[in-house]
């Protein structure tokens, strides 16, 4: 029915960095996790540091019940714009809000003593700050000499990363056309090796991102 061309590597697309924080095993009071200018530091009696952000574990030191102690306190006192999402027990996502801003290698540390208690990386990964991202969607009919050639093309005024295409008939039915989208700097091309074809006068549709 339709068809997703993968994005091409090395595109200009914005990227958020981030890292991830993983709890192995239980935390103690005093240990901190240093994200760029923040020092959050784990506390259970009241006694943090000062200058650090307090993160109230009393009672709390197992990944199980520690984890989303760390993540409110990300949340709430971080004063680079960061999100902090547990996406298991002691795993701790953590990424830039703004795109722009946050695509710089942030440097990441942290004084946990527990096995498996670490960031993934010393620094926040993956960012880039790319390009101001463009969308547009293109819809005709097929014509006869495409379905001869079996390929049919788009053109779009940007270098296409990303492409997805389908089939319709001339009635607005979706059609299970199972042919291939692929794409080289402007042009989006869908081609007609599948089992089921697109026929002439089938309406042809592609959105394409830069």
């Amino acid at each position: 029915m339709k068809r997703m061309a993968e994005y091409a590597a090395g595109s200009g697309r914005k990227r958020v960095a981030q890292n991830i924080l993983r709890l192995g095993s239980n935390v103690a009071d005093a240990e901190t996790i240093t994200i760029g200018r923040d020092v959050f530091e784990i506390d259970t009696n009241s006694a943090a540091t000062a200058g650090n952000i307090a993160v109230n574990c009393a009672g709390n030191v197992t990944p199980t019940l520690a984890g989303p102690l760390v993540v409110a306190a990300i949340n709430t006192y971080n004063t680079q714009r960061l999100v902090a999402v547990q996406i298991a027990t002691g795993v701790i996502v953590v990424y830039s809000v703004e795109q722009n801003q946050g695509h710089g290698a942030i440097p990441c540390a942290e004084t946990l003593a527990g096995a498996n208690n670490a960031w993934d990386a010393a620094a926040f990964y993956g960012g880039n700050p790319g390009v101001a991202p463009q969308t547009l969607i293109s819809q005709r009919a097929a014509v006869a000499a495409e379905v001869t050639e079996g390929n049919a093309y788009f053109m779009f005024p940007f270098t296409v990363v990303a492409a997805f295409c389908m089939v319709r008939t001339a009635a607005g039915a979706v059609k299970t056309w199972d042919g291939i989208t692929s794409f080289t700097g402007q042009r989006v091309k869908m081609d007609n090796a599948g089992a089921s074809d697109w026929a002439a006068g089938d309406i042809l549709v592609c959105l394409a991102c830069g």
